[in-house]
């Protein structure tokens, strides 16, 4: 129990329309989280856990993780409707939220949970409960026809089938640590909605791949991933040559990406291909659970 009579209770769909109303409509502070998504494909996923607060029967405030992946996980959702002229309120909501989440992570196996904090407000609330600032995700942009030469013109660059997203998701979790992968089901959805998702292969086997969307006349490189064993042998840039050429030919001279301020291999090629910074950084906190 929190103050203001608001209570705790898990997920259950007789909720449903409620918290997608205060997710679409009535949330005073909204977190959701970067990822191929939306609220109403995951809500009620058992492996997705989530904790509504109720004050008067009406839901008032929602938390939820990411599904693990290797004992790490992300916050998902994070809402939370102000109930009195005071934000304290809904600074206990979070309190009561986030006392329900975490033993459940822990239960669940979650060694450690992260989240990107678009707003200063979730910064200044992860910090109060616990949460370090780790990282900073940065925007990068280039625009124009200039594209390196392919450092690997070796390798077989092809269109990935969607069925594809189980052997790319096999790359992304060998590439990055469990914080940083994707699993298979984000693999496929990032797919589903992608202008262009290509694997790169040495010998007949997949050893790279990338997922880019189209925002109207810019390209934005969602995902590249090689194999270690790989990796600082031009697979990464045979990709991005690849992509980079195939749209420059469709008359899309702009391109962005994200990538993490420590990654500096990532950002070494990126600025070799022209990638600059363009955009604010997004702080990433986070917590070790056990």
């Amino acid at each position: 129990m929190v103050e203001l009579g608001a209570e705790v209770k898990a997920y259950a769909r007789p909720f449903r329309r409620e918290l997608l109303a205060l997710v679409d409509d009535s949330a005073t502070w909204l977190h959701v989280h970067l990822d191929w998504h939306s609220v109403e494909e995951w809500i009620g996923q058992p492996e997705t856990p989530t904790y509504l607060a109720l004050h008067a029967q009406r839901v008032v405030g929602a938390i939820a993780a990411t599904p693990l992946l290797d004992g790490a996980t992300w916050l998902r959702l994070l809402a939370l409707r102000t109930i009195s002229p005071s934000d304290e309120a809904a600074l206990d909501i979070f309190a009561a939220l986030w006392r329900a989440l975490r033993p459940r992570l822990i239960g669940l196996g979650c060694r450690e949970l992260a989240a990107l904090a678009l707003e200063d407000w979730l910064s200044d609330l992860l910090r109060a409960h616990g949460f370090s600032h780790i990282e900073n995700i940065v925007t990068l942009r280039r625009h124009g026809i200039e594209v390196p030469e392919s450092p690997r013109p070796d390798l077989r660059i092809r269109q990935a089938r969607l069925e594809e997203a189980r052997t790319a998701a096999a790359i992304d979790r060998a590439a990055f640590l469990p914080l940083w992968a994707i699993d298979e089901s984000a693999v496929w959805q990032a797919a589903r909605v992608a202008a262009r998702f290509t694997l790169a292969e040495a010998d007949g086997r997949p050893v790279g791949y990338q997922i880019s969307t189209l925002h109207g006349e810019s390209i934005h490189l969602a995902r590249l991933a090689v194999l270690p064993e790989a990796q600082g042998g031009g697979v990464g840039g045979a990709l991005l040559s690849d992509l980079l050429n195939t749209f420059i030919g469709r008359g899309v001279l702009t391109a962005s990406v994200n990538t993490q301020a420590s990654n500096t291999r990532s950002l070494r090629l990126y600025r070799r291909y022209g990638f600059a910074p363009g955009g604010s950084d997004i702080p990433c906190w986070h917590i070790r659970l056990s």
